[in-house]
């Protein structure tokens, strides 16, 4: 028990050593404020529909799934459930335009990836990846099209309250809805559904395995998804890396919590993974899938959220010291976590 939570923990040390090497290379003047924007766009527009492609077309494997439906639905309830009570939180608080939308994704949305699936990995070991894959999806997705509508409306209600940014209505709200990896997933999920239906007909399995350009089909497949895993690994360092940026930018003031902040480490820490205990509990799903489940549901802040907050002009400091503080957070919470689902005989 101890050296699984040693080695899950140390992907937590690396996220706060990589956002601390973003913060000296902005002290050194290596990254500049006007460097910020291309950073973004790389993350946006490149690496994360790249990133989405690798992990839904090259991870996830719907055939090895025990009710796949249940693996969708559980994540997909978690989140709607947070999102809602996030939304609520934020009108109780009286939180300013600005911080909103950042302040509800922060309650609902983790970081399923580059923290939850060393992790989960580290305390369930390689059974853990088809489970971590599901909610990644159902994360990724939500974030891609909820998140990104809550923290564009905070960007455009905090910065022109003029409404000026509105006046194209719905065709601009679609512009900006449809996002890079939002238009990824779309493509990405379909194709993933009809690789499976196909594969379970075996008149289909019989005409492939007879075509003798079936393997270069293969071997395109696997050489653009190596290439898509490529450009997707840039991501994360490079979130980290603004991350780290940013905190300079603003200053370690900005670390301070609020009674907005406490909102945020509350509902990381103590109600999202127990909405997703409660809907495993409530389905009967137990093992190691609940364990997973609700480590994931109790991850930081996602990174991509701070570069979302800063490409609509809401308010990315916010963001960026929640992502900061939750996954300091996560040393204390992951191991009371396990204690506590152990005792309930769940894990």
């Amino acid at each position: 028990m101890t050296d699984t939570l040693l080695h899950s923990l140390a992907a937590v040390a690396i996220v706060l050593a990589i956002v601390a090497m973003g913060y000296v290379f902005a002290r050194k003047g290596y990254i500049r404020h006007e460097h910020k924007g291309l950073i973004v766009k790389l993350i946006i527009s490149a690496g994360m529909p790249a990133l989405v492609v690798s992990n839904v077309l090259g991870s996830l494997d719907l055939e090895s799934m025990e009710r796949p439906l249940l693996l969708f639905l559980l994540p997909l309830l978690s989140m709607l459930a947070t999102l809602a009570l996030g939304l609520l939180l934020a009108k109780l608080l009286k939180l300013s335009a600005l911080r909103r939308g950042g302040f509800v994704a922060m309650c609902a949305f983790s970081n399923s990836i580059f923290v939850g699936l060393p992790m989960n990995t580290g305390l369930f070991g390689d059974a853990a990846v088809p489970y971590v894959m599901c909610f990644y999806t159902v994360n990724t997705t939500l974030f891609w099209t909820v998140g990104n509508y809550l923290i564009h409306r905070s960007g455009e209600s905090g910065g022109d309250a003029s409404g000026a940014h509105r006046k194209h209505g719905f065709k601009r709200g679609l512009k900006k809805l449809l996002s890079p990896p939002l238009i990824a997933l779309m493509i990405a999920i379909p194709l993933l559904i009809l690789e499976y239906e196909l594969n379970r007909l075996p008149a289909f399995t019989a005409w492939a395995q007879s075509w003798a350009g079936w393997e270069y089909v293969m071997l395109i497949k696997r050489s653009f998804l190596k290439m898509c895993g490529y450009i997707g690994n840039i991501v994360t360092p490079l979130a980290l890396f603004y991350v780290g940026a940013t905190l300079h930018e603003y200053g370690f003031k900005s670390l301070r919590p609020d009674r907005c902040m406490w909102g945020v480490l509350g509902m990381r820490s103590i109600v999202a993974p127990a909405v997703m205990l409660g809907l495993c509990m409530l389905f009967g799903f137990d093992g190691v899938g609940c364990g997973v489940f609700v480590v994931e549901a109790a991850m930081p802040v996602m990174t991509q959220a701070v570069v979302l907050a800063a490409d609509c002009n809401a308010d990315e400091s916010f963001v960026a010291a929640g992502m900061c503080l939750t996954t300091l957070e996560c040393f204390i919470l992951v191991p009371v976590l396990m204690l506590i689902m152990t005792a309930m005989g769940l894990v």
